[in-house]
């Protein structure tokens, strides 16, 4: 106050009107009551928080909820906040409380068709077989072919899709009422958040006075959310694997500000590799299963699929190739404003990718390049005219050749007996090989061969680089015209004292079966 009567006596008023507040709130935190309130209760009571689902179950405007919320969230982390808003979407007020026997009290599930079931392999049985065995209920079973179910192929699923959907719509349907069932579709219609459309659903059974039909509808609704995909995934199911103690160090290397993302992907890469035995087996099913669950929710089934098909594939570079597929789909929809959540969803990739697809950041580019991208690991810069996440092939009118470069594709009809690679109009353009002809079917002036039988085009063995050709009936190269005073088949003799043409044509021997 006297800091404010010196410098700031324009304040000294309005200070004096909040002197009351200002003395409650040091006695407040003499008190020790400046911890943070842990949960949505202790900021709203329960009378604020059942207006507001009413509110929303009237208005369906999760946006106007959110802003009513953060009304009550002054001076609270934004971290917190959003922690706060899912306590709430997934608060049940209305909710009667459940029986501690709610198996007994459910029904059973309507059976599966044969028909429905063909799909199963013989493993899948054996899993069911077990469970049956540890006399699990009709709907642990469900929950096991749900899951089944969610990691088939696409083009198997695209095959039952219609059946289960059918089975889930109408056992839903039956027990939550039409209204209530349209109010879902429109959800899904809008492509609302998976959080907000499965919290919509437990609070339609929350309203449902008979605690049978909340229990069977909360089982149908767990087993044909994996029908409809609705299941969101989380970077905490990709390391439910981890032992506690493990789980403990990659908390303090996360909340150490000198430690980086990566060096905590590369330490869960540490754990998954010196796991072994069951340990390993759950390791590589929780990151193997989740992943591609993962990258079919925010990516789509058939990009899950293809990497899948080129990860189990192998080869030399298949990791980067997969990592490239992955990344530069991902970058393309999150710059186009298509994904939520950006943060978990990048986070949750980097463990896919360090793991699930053994990606270590190196560079395979076929040779055509060092350099990749530092976000999406395409290669940059290819050389020869090359495309493609590691330059390995070109331009739809271009194709490529020997020497690794793009060029012209050839046309077949030309015929150039492989000694062009240019063709136009049906003609050979720029013979190779020393051949000539409109398909190179010809040796050069001075040069004798077959180049129809790929044969090479050798000069010919006559003095000042004459022409000779082919004799049938002797089976050897003759050359045509010899200078004046020589004479033989090589112009290797002279006419009046029969002396050998001295020149380098005069030393080449016989030439039979060149051609």
């Amino acid at each position: 106050m006297d800091l404010a009567v010196d410098r700031y006596p324009q304040s000294v008023d309005c200070l004096d009107t909040c002197s009351e507040d200002i003395e409650k709130y040091k006695e407040y935190v003499k008190m020790g009551m400046t911890t943070i309130k842990n949960s949505l209760t202790e900021l709203l009571d329960e009378e604020q928080i059942h207006q507001l689902h009413i509110l929303l179950d009237k208005t369906q405007r999760v946006d106007l909820i959110e802003k009513g919320l953060h009304q009550h969230f002054h001076g609270i982390s934004e971290k917190r906040r959003e922690e706060l808003l899912s306590e709430f979407f997934a608060s049940k007020p209305y909710r009667a409380r459940r029986s501690t026997m709610s198996r007994t009290i459910a029904r059973e599930p309507t059976p599966l068709s044969p028909e429905m079931l063909s799909w199963q392999t013989t493993r899948h049985k054996n899993v069911l077989l077990k469970l049956k065995k540890g006399k699990s209920s009709q709907w642990d079973a469900m929950n096991v072919i749900g899951d089944q179910y969610y990691h088939l192929r696409r083009s198997v699923r695209v095959l039952y899709d219609p059946k289960f959907m059918k089975y889930c719509n109408e056992s839903i349907l039956a027990i939550i009422g039409n209204t209530s069932f349209t109010q879902l579709e429109d959800m899904v219609r809008d492509s609302e958040q998976l959080e907000h459309i499965w919290n919509k659903y437990q609070q339609i059974i929350g309203y449902l006075k008979n605690e049978e039909d909340q229990l069977t509808a909360e089982h149908y609704g767990q087993f044909c959310r994996k029908i409809y995909r609705l299941l969101p995934i989380e970077q905490a199911d990709l390391m439910s694997w981890l032992s506690p103690s493990q789980r403990f160090r990659i908390a303090e290397m996360i909340q150490d500000p000198e430690v980086d993302d990566s060096q905590v992907y590369e330490k869960l890469y540490e754990f998954f590799n010196k796991a072994s035995g069951d340990a390993k087996d759950e390791a590589d099913e929780v990151i193997t299963l989740g992943c591609r669950k993962f990258i079919a929710h925010h990516l789509g089934d058939q990009l899950a699929e293809d990497i899948e098909d080129l990860r189990v594939a192998g080869g030399a570079g298949s990791s980067h190739h997969t990592a490239a597929l992955l990344f530069s789909k991902h970058y393309e929809i999150a710059e186009a404003g298509e994904l939520a959540h950006q943060k978990r969803i990048d986070e949750s990739l980097s463990i896919c990718k360090r793991i699930y697809l053994d990606y270590d950041g190196s560079c395979f580019c076929n040779g055509r390049s060092n350099t990749c991208d530092p976000k999406t690991h395409v290669c940059q810069n290819c050389t020869g005219g090359t495309i493609g996440y590691q330059c390995e092939k070109c331009p739809d009118d271009l194709q490529l050749d020997k020497s690794g470069v793009c060029s012209t594709p050839f046309d077949e009809e030309c015929n150039c007996h492989n000694h062009a690679t240019e063709c136009m109009d049906g003609m050979c353009q720029n013979c190779q090989g020393n051949t000539v002809g409109d398909h190179c079917e010809l040796c050069d002036v001075g040069y004798f061969g077959d180049p129809t039988k790929e044969k090479e085009c050798k000069k010919c063995p006559c003095p000042k680089n004459g022409e000779c050709s082919y004799n049938t009936f002797s089976n050897r190269i003759e050359c045509n015209d010899c200078p004046k005073g020589h004479i033989g088949e090589r112009c290797e003799d002279s006419e009046t004292s029969y002396q050998p043409y001295t020149t380098e044509a005069s030393t080449i021997t016989l030439v039979d079966n060149q051609l």
